[in-house]
């Protein structure tokens, strides 16, 4: 039950309320919520992700590439072990 707007100053400055608990009042069918000053932007909270830039034909010549290295390797770690 969110508290109300009295109720809310009572918690705002007697206790300070830890993080991720709630700490909003209504007042008229209205909520309020306490907000940071500098509240971060959707796009600053965005993580870096690795992508692939090209078309699909580069795709697939480095995929192919890529199964040839593998490929060496592995008959090379084989050849030593024989």
């Amino acid at each position: 039950m969110k508290p109300t707007s009295t109720e809310f100053g009572k918690i705002r400055f007697s206790e300070h309320p830890q993080l991720g608990e709630f700490a909003g009042a209504t007042s008229n069918r209205n909520a309020v919520r306490p907000m940071p000053e500098d509240k971060p932007t959707k796009l600053s909270r965005l993580v870096k992700r690795d992508t692939i830039v090209g078309t699909p034909e580069d795709l697939e010549r480095d995929q192919k590439r890529l199964n040839h290295e593998i490929r060496k390797n592995w008959e090379n770690k084989w050849e030593s072990r024989l």
